[in-house]
């Protein structure tokens, strides 16, 4: 298994680079075609595209570092060398910045937030592709038979890279029909970020750790925090949008 996709001279282009690209061209033709759905203005869609995407990579590699602090913090300059980053800190990032961009153009934040839905599970698709060819972030061994020998293991061992690919091709066709036909602001979003939460809790287990925080690593704790937000507000939307 080979993370280098190919190479120009001594430059060498790197699988996860590629797929990282992939995400963001994605992500930028897919808000446009919600956008377009719901009759949002596209410069203005633009606009947020260009700034979520900057203040996402600065949140998912913040993320990144973050179960690290302790070694950053006695190493400072580690945090650009350190490898990584963090789907959740990109979310979280982007949602911040976007409370800021809604209040600028007076529109509805949880609209906007339905449009980008789709997003989540399509960049888990493209970036987890990429940890699968670096051969990172795999689990621990395996005798089962789809077990996946990396370069740095001596033992065939759990692709859980794949396992969250295979759970983003199952809740992309349901953000897409959510964000097409939101039943309230929010409605999308707050559905796929929380099953998003879950799957990453539960994938925790299986995954190279971090350190450890009790019985879980500090993605699972945060993923956990989405959970115990998000889910009781889509149950009380759900109810009083019945009642609407």
């Amino acid at each position: 298994m080979n993370p280098i996709a190919f190479s120009i001279g001594s430059l060498d282009i790197y699988w996860y680079g590629i797929l990282m690209a992939a995400t963001f061209v994605s992500a930028f033709y897919i808000v446009r075609y919600f956008a377009k759905i719901h009759d949002i203005e596209q410069r203005i869609i633009e606009n947020l595209y260009f700034l979520g995407a900057f203040s996402g990579l600065i949140g998912s590699r913040l993320g990144a570092i973050l179960p690290y602090w302790r070694y950053i913090l006695e190493n400072p300059l580690e945090i650009f060398g350190r490898g990584g980053m963090a789907s959740h800190g990109a979310i979280i990032a982007i949602m911040i910045v976007g409370i800021f961009f809604v209040r600028k153009h007076k529109l509805n934040y949880w609209v906007l937030a339905d449009l980008t839905a789709p997003v989540i599970p399509v960049g888990h698709i493209f970036i987890r592709l990429g940890n699968f060819l670096s051969g990172e972030l795999y689990g621990p061994p395996t005798n089962l038979p789809w077990g996946i020998k990396f370069p740095e293991t001596l033992v065939p061992v759990h692709p859980s890279q794949l396992y969250e690919v295979i759970a983003s091709l199952i809740i992309l066709p349901f953000a897409w029909k959510w964000s097409k036909e939101p039943k309230y602001p929010g409605y999308a979003f707050l559905r796929v970020f929380f099953i998003h939460s879950v799957v990453r809790f539960f994938l925790d287990f299986i995954r190279q750790h971090s350190e450890l925080y009790g019985p879980f690593v500090l993605t699972q704790i945060i993923a956990l925090i989405i959970c115990i937000a998000t889910l009781p507000a889509i149950i009380y939307l759900d109810r009083r949008n019945k009642t609407n």
